[in-house]
């Protein structure tokens, strides 16, 4: 695993990286950031690991093209400093953003179709706000066909239902110390993806 930042702990498991790079990535302490690349390839990793080809893709990008990442340091403290401190709950705002980091041209972000992963970017520095928009949330709600995950209207509708579960749940999720509602939600579709 490559997680180069001085930062970041070597975790046991996902579910502690995540919560690493969620304390990392907080309004309080993502400015303070002088090499934020160990804690994106951290992300990158934690989003793509069960994807053999986007994680061979990601670890040869790593190992052989200095110039790409040093430039992708460059892109991120650039992309930190545009940041705006909080993100507003609605659907047009939320998706603006997620076409907006197409503009630093990161790998695993680079191109329109990484939705996926931009949701994920926009979680760990949003947790309240953005959930995690992928195919497996999708198939749990019944709402997944070819590509959905690459569609910003899908998105835009996606959003405002996610919110109104993490609502509708908060009460009887509120057990779940380290997780705010839209995580828990975010990992209760993922684990029912698919099961009637």
């Amino acid at each position: 695993m490559f997680l180069s930042a001085p930062e970041l702990d070597r975790s046991e498991s996902d579910r502690a990286l995540y919560y690493q790079l969620v304390a990392l990535l907080s309004e309080e302490r993502r400015n303070s950031i002088t090499e934020p690349i160990g804690i994106y390839e951290a992300l990158l990793y934690w989003k793509l690991y069960s994807q053999s080809t986007s994680s061979y893709n990601l670890d040869k990008w790593l190992r052989q093209d200095v110039s790409k990442r040093k430039s992708a340091q460059e892109k991120l403290l650039q992309l930190f400093q545009e940041l705006p401190t909080s993100m507003e709950k609605n659907p047009s705002v939320i998706v603006e953003r997620v076409k907006w980091l197409g503009k630093f041209q990161l790998p695993g972000i680079a191109s329109p179709s990484t939705l996926p992963v931009r949701t994920t970017f926009l979680h760990f520095l949003y947790p309240s706000i953005v959930p995690i928009f992928d195919q497996m949330v999708l198939k749990a709600v019944g709402a997944w066909n070819k590509n959905a995950n690459h569609k910003t209207s899908v998105l835009k509708n996606y959003l405002p239902f996610a919110w109104e579960l993490a609502e509708k749940h908060a009460q009887q999720i509120s057990n779940f110390t380290k997780e705010g509602p839209m995580r828990v939600i975010d990992m209760a579709l993922w684990v029912s993806r698919g099961n009637e």
